[in-house]
Formats: C-alpha cells, sequence, structure tokens
C-alpha cells in the first residue's frame, strides 16, 4: 500500500491524539494493497472563528486505485451493493470514551452522562460539521469540501452499539461506529451521508476537492498557530489578564444564596472580572458557565480572546460560553413554546410579548417541569452559572424570566450604572433583596491623559458629578482632533504605523462611524471598497454576517457604528464625524418614552443623561489614543474640543 497517513496535533498524550493513532493502524490495515494517496488525521483540531471549533478528529485524505463494495441507496429509495471508487473524504469525529451505562438514546438522538448532566453527542456532532464547512469556505475564500461527520463510542462493543440503536428488532441506521472496527464500515458510514455519483462507468465517492490538496486543508487548519504568532502585545496582555485569578479577591466568593453585582462606569473592569470569574469557576468547580450581552460586537471579540487562550468550548463537560441574550432566549422560547417552528424574524418582532409568555410558563409547575427538561438536554442552554454584561441596558421581563432560570447564587451581573443602549431607564437589579454588591471604582483601561479629556469634556457640556477616576497608574496617552475633509486614509495609516510601533496589530484599532456611513441594503460600510484599495482590510462589524464571526489572523482594522462599540476596547480609537454623532444623538432624545412619572429629573437634565451616554461610548474605548474627526468646524461640539484643546496642548493636538 502506497497511502501516507500522518497523524498530527499538538497534545500527543490526548485521548484524542490516541485515538488518531488507533484509526491509522485500521486504515493501514484494511485500505486495499494497491491503493494510493495521503491521509491526514488531525487530532484536537481548532476551527478559529467558529462558535463550535473544538474538533476531536478532522479526517480527510485523497485517493487511487481505491475501491470497496459498499451499500448505496439510489433516487427510488432501494438499496443495492456496488463497487465503489473513493477518491477523497474530509470527516470530525466526535470521540467519546463513555461505558455503555453513560450512554443511553432518545429518538435519534444520542446522549452520554456526566454525573447527574446529560449531553446530546449528536447534536455536538452535527454541529461540527457546520462548523467545518463554514470554517474552509472562510479560510479558502468560499470553498468548502464535503464535510461528514461520525461519532466514535470508543468505550463500547459493537454488540453494544446495535443494542442502543435496536428499534422493534431493527437496528437504525448511524453515523456511528463502536471500539472496534473494520475501513469497509468506516467508509460505508461515510456512504450513507454522501450518495456516490455515477460516471465514467463507475460510482465514485469524492468529497469534491475541487484540485485543493490535502496540504491546503492541513494549511488552513493551522489558522490558530498563525493567528497566536502574530496576536500582538494587547491581546497577549488581555489573554494573561482574563487567565489570571479574578482582579478582587471578593469577586468569586460565591454560595452565599446571593446575587452578586459588579458596579463601575466603563473601563473598570468589570466584564474582565466576570470572564475571570468564569473562568475560575470552570477551574475550581468544573462548571458550565454562559456569558450573557446584548453586543454580537463584543460576542466575537471575545470569542477571538477565548479561542487565542484555547479555552474549550460549549460542548465540553466544563466551559466558558459566551452569547447574545436574544440568542439564548430565542432557544428556550423556540423549544418551549413552538416545538422548534419559531421562525427568528417572528421572534425579534414580537420579543417583548414572547417573553412575558415564557415568564407566565413559569407560574405552572408542569411548564417550569417543561422549561427544565428543555434545558437539561440542550447543550446551549444546560448551564449552571449566568454571568451578565451591561446588566443595567436588560429589561424587567428579560431579568425575571433569568431569575427563574438560575437560583440568585448562580447570577453574577456586571452593572454599568447610567450607561445603557437599549432602554432609556437603567434596570434596577437591586430590586433583588438578597445580594452583595462589588464596587469596582477606578478606570483600569485608559491612560491618564484620555480619562483628564473625558473629565474636561463632561464639564464643558455641563455635567460634573460623572467625573472618571483614575488610580493613576497608566501615565500617558494622546488625543487628536483634526478636521473630515482632511483625508481619513492617510489618518488612519499613520495610526497603523504608530500601533505597530507599540507591537500591536490593525485588529487593535477600532474606527466608529456615524450612520450616515453604513449602506442600509445590505447594512454594509459604505467606504470598505476605498480602504481595500488603499491596503487597509477591515473587519465590517456593520455588517450583520460579518459581525457573527471575528478576525481571524488579526490583520483587519475594525469598523463599528458608534452604538455598537459598548465593553470594545483598542490601543487606538478614531471617532469619524463625532460632531454628526453627537447631533445625531441629540435628535433622538425622546422624553415621552422617560418612566420618569415622579418628574424627579428635569426635561434638560434627561436629555444631558442621554447625551453624557452616548458620548462615553466611543470616548472610553481607548487605551492609549483617540483620536476625532470633525464634520462642522461652526458646532457646538467643535467649539467644545477645540477649547478643551487649546486648555490642554500637551496631550491634545489639533491638525
Amino acid at each position: 500500500m502506497s497511502v501516507l497517513i500522518n497523524v498530527i496535533g499538538s497534545k500527543p498524550k490526548s485521548d484524542e491524539y490516541q485515538c488518531a493513532v488507533k484509526l491509522k493502524r485500521i486504515l493501514e490495515d484494511g485500505l486495499p494493497k494497491n491503493a494510493m494517496g495521503e491521509i491526514v488525521l488531525h487530532a484536537n483540531a481548532t476551527l478559529v472563528g467558529q462558535t463550535v471549533k473544538d474538533i476531536d478528529l478532522l479526517a480527510m485524505g485523497t485517493l487511487q486505485n481505491c475501491s470497496m463494495n459498499l451499500s448505496i441507496t439510489d433516487k427510488n429509495s432501494e438499496i443495492s451493493n456496488e463497487n465503489i471508487i473513493i477518491d477523497s473524504f474530509c470527516t470530525c469525529i466526535e470521540i467519546k470514551s463513555h461505558s455503555i451505562n453513560g450512554i443511553f438514546r432518545e429518538g435519534t438522538e444520542v446522549y452520554v452522562k456526566y454525573g447527574a448532566e446529560q449531553h446530546s453527542v449528536t447534536t455536538q456532532s452535527n454541529e461540527q460539521k457546520i462548523s467545518a464547512k463554514n470554517f474552509f469556505s472562510r479560510i479558502l475564500g468560499g470553498f468548502s469540501p464535503y464535510v461528514s461527520n461520525l461519532i466514535w463510542l470508543n468505550g463500547i462493543t459493537k454488540d453494544e452499539l446495535d443494542s442502543l440503536l435496536k428499534i422493534e428488532g431493527k437496528i437504525m441506521p448511524s453515523n456511528i461506529l463502536s471500539c472496534e472496527f473494520e475501513v469497509k464500515h468506516f467508509m460505508q458510514l461515510l456512504m450513507w451521508q454522501k450518495s456516490p455519483s455515477f460516471y465514467r462507468g463507475n460510482y465514485h465517492f469524492d468529497s469534491c476537492f475541487a484540485g485543493k490538496t490535502v496540504k491546503d486543508f492541513q494549511n488552513a487548519l493551522s489558522a490558530l498557530g498563525k493567528a497566536k504568532s502574530c496576536m500582538g502585545e494587547l491581546t497577549r496582555k488581555r489573554i494573561e489578564q482574563i487567565t489570571q485569578k479574578a482582579i478582587s479577591s471578593n469577586l468569586t466568593k460565591l454560595g452565599e444564596d446571593k446575587l452578586v453585582i459588579y458596579r463601575g462606569k466603563a473601563g473598570t473592569g468589570k466584564t474582565v472580572g466576570l470572564i475571570q470569574t468564569a473562568i475560575d469557576l470552570v477551574d475550581e468547580f468544573d462548571a458550565r458557565v454562559v456569558i450573557l450581552t446584548y453586543n454580537k460586537a463584543l460576542v466575537s471579540d471575545i470569542r477571538r480572546l477565548f479561542t487565542l487562550a484555547e479555552l474549550p468550548d460549549m460542548f465540553q463537560d466544563s466551559c466558558v460560553h459566551i452569547c447574545t441574550m436574544h440568542s439564548f432566549f430565542y432557544r428556550i422560547i423556540n423549544s418551549t413554546l413552538y416545538d422548534g417552528n419559531l421562525s427568528g424574524e417572528k421572534f425579534i418582532n414580537n420579543y417583548q410579548a414572547l417573553m412575558v409568555e415564557l415568564l407566565e410558563l413559569f407560574s405552572d409547575s408542569d411548564g417550569k417541569q417543561l422549561i427544565d427538561e428543555i434545558l437539561s438536554k440542550d447543550t446551549h442552554l444546560n448551564w449552571e452559572y449566568c454571568l451578565v454584561d451591561e446588566a443595567q441596558d436588560w429589561s424587567q421581563v428579560e431579568m425575571d424570566v433569568l431569575l427563574q432560570l438560575f437560583s440568585i447564587d448562580k447570577i453574577i451581573v456586571a452593572d454599568g450604572g447610567q450607561q445603557f443602549v437599549r432602554n432609556e431607564e437603567v434596570c434596577d437589579w437591586s430590586t433583588v433583596s438578597s445580594r452583595k454588591n462589588v464596587k469596582l471604582k477606578y478606570c483600569l483601561r485608559q491612560k491618564n491623559n484620555i480619562v483628564n479629556f473625558i473629565n474636561h469634556y463632561l464639564n464643558s457640556i455641563g455635567e460634573s458629578n460623572q467625573k472618571i477616576l483614575t488610580n493613576d497608574k497608566l501615565a500617558g496617552g494622546r488625543i487628536v482632533i483634526t478636521q473630515s475633509d482632511n483625508s481619513l486614509i492617510p489618518m488612519i495609516k499613520d495610526e497603523l504605523l504608530y500601533l505597530k510601533k507599540y507591537g500591536n496589530i490593525p485588529y487593535d484599532m477600532i474606527v466608529f462611524v456615524p450612520s450616515s456611513y453604513v449602506e442600509k441594503s445590505p447594512r454594509r460600510f459604505s467606504q470598505k471598497s476605498l480602504f481595500e484599495k488603499n491596503d487597509i482590510t477591515i473587519w465590517d462589524g456593520t455588517n450583520e454576517e460579518e459581525r457573527e464571526n471575528y478576525s481571524l489572523l488579526g490583520d483587519d482594522v475594525r469598523v463599528l457604528q458608534y452604538e455598537s462599540g459598548r465593553g470594545l476596547e483598542a490601543w487606538v480609537v478614531i471617532c469619524v464625524d463625532f460632531d454628526e454623532y453627537i447631533q445625531e444623538k441629540i435628535s433622538q432624545f425622546d422624553n415621552s418614552k422617560s418612566t420618569n412619572k415622579l418628574l424627579l429629573e428635569s426635561e434638560d437634565d434627561l436629555k444631558l443623561k442621554h447625551l453624557v451616554n452616548w458620548s462615553l461610548i466611543p470616548l472610553t474605548r481607548a487605551i492609549d489614543t483617540v483620536v476625532i474627526t470633525i464634520k462642522n468646524p461652526t458646532s457646538k461640539t467643535a467649539t467644545i474640543l477645540k477649547r478643551i484643546a487649546e486648555e490642554n496642548p500637551d496631550y491634545i493636538t489639533i491638525k
């Protein structure tokens, strides 16, 4: 046999790697002696950029002179045995070592047990296949081979597997392997997922590599190594930060039957505290922890960090996972109230009413039991702890539902006070009587000069009570103010050189733009082609589809609409047409939507609060540099900024 079979992977002592070695022996013993080609068995593969990123074993190969007699189903659903020529294959293999006592089946779903918890291996395997397809398509410019998926129950015999799959005396077709199998059976399971094609007088099984080689796919799978080697100093420090013990020893004192609330302004370390606490819960208690937020851009950013830090994804028995609150609630409502038939559009259009309906379901004991059963079987919903970012921006019904889903000692929230995006009024988590407040006073993100600039700005617009405090440990920082009619492209290129000077990468720059820079159908950054013509590649966070994923190698500048900035940070932040953005937010103020029923605040007070909140979103994102471009030099915002610059020429530059 002239088939070269390589086992690769960074963890040669892992169970997955040892299974890859075992599969290599099976292939060597069972492939036809005259077969030629190349097979790669990649253990512990990481699909960078995908929500489900951890693959136990990814097997792929190209073959010549390899044929086997296998069963196929034709277009008339008739089964026959045919000689099949196998040209190529690509399959994700999920490996479980449970004994038969830890495995059970419900319908067509196979589950494994982890203590009192149960986990659907079928769902995990199916989602891995989708992730692999999306991964290859993204890395290889829109192309992906056909990806099949297998489950390898390495702790049970063939007889035990047959018993598990038996329904009314017949064995249910599946994609499952037992501990021992032959190459022919391995190929048969692939054949049942993709029917062979008949051409040139023979049946061919082909995963459609379209001229790509196994080496091309190996190179794609090396994306994690490439990303880690060029992730930049800021990303490296952020990973070190989130994987340290919690920033304060009292952050993780749980189990007191109290809701824990981290309170602090922007940049005080709330999100970092949540992530550190989540990782501690995994390390110390083997917990499953979900972090919920409404900001998709923040979800993508944190998933990138988790991937580079090589943290396990949601299908592991202990892990940290971040997702949007809407995707979390959608999955619950779709499963409990709609039996899987709720469209995303209907969910968004009727969101408030559906949340109320879900809350009412908890009042019924049968309804509560139904929800508990659904949560226990769905890996996306089966969490021990729930951590909430930007909790002040939740609605009352969202808070009430969460308090029904989790006991209060399993919930930790980060509350930013008056920082709101979704609602004009802050969600009051202090209504939970049994709670523990952890106050975070000092800005830990921004250098002192930026903090001073923000405080000057707040004073200039009439707000002197919102002063940001600094611990004086981050010296330096710079502000640049310039006209919009000065070319944006040369300025960004200059700032990219500045980034690299300090060991950072393009991902460490955020460009905020007002709505006038965003095309509506489809939503996208209107100047993307101009940027790319000038060799500035971007991650377009104004585009819904692109916002679902993160920059793979970090060589893209992040472009976002101002409203999407909450929770993010960068070394350099560029605020394009900041005065236009501020004017737009002022015009959007609507006092009729306020719940200030007792008239405790005047309309002017509420308008100022509105202005401060929207101003601080972009101004509190930068660590080292804030660049502000002005569209109208005579605008009120421009006048304020110029006056602050004239009073502080040592760290503010006007160009």
